[in-house]
């Protein structure tokens, strides 16, 4: 494999859907965001529902803030995140607080269906 991760696209409604497998680092979530910006580029969906199953250690709190600082501007602008993180829940707050300190709609959820209901909720 030439990446840490694999990422899978698929759309219903007006929302794009990205599942990403693979190990967890700070390259691979660079990697894998920087894949759904372009995506989102493509198919100008309003939402995005991110299924994030990497394993490993989870980013620190300042590496999310980077992360989040350098993909302002790439299209990420005026849409509804859904971030699912199933396999890193202790990281759920600071994930969440990082992009919305940056303006981005976004909330991180444990369970896919919490995500698709915030989603379809107003707003989204």
């Amino acid at each position: 494999m030439d990446r840490e991760f694999l990422i899978a696209f698929s759309t219903y409604d007006d929302v794009l859907r990205a599942r990403v497998i693979g190990v967890r680092s700070l390259e691979s979530t660079v990697g894998y965001w920087e894949a759904i910006a372009k995506e989102l580029a493509l198919c100008r969906s309003g939402g995005l529902l991110l299924v994030d199953e990497l394993q490993g250690e989870e980013l620190s709190a300042s590496e999310w803030k980077t992360l989040v600082a350098n993909m302002l501007g790439r299209g990420l602008d005026g849409v509804r995140i859904a971030h699912v993180k199933p396999f890193a829940l202790d990281q759920i707050d600071y994930c969440e607080r990082s992009a919305t300190a940056a303006g981005l709609v976004a909330r991180v959820f444990r369970e896919e269906a919490q995500a698709r209901r915030w989603l379809a909720g107003p707003g989204g």
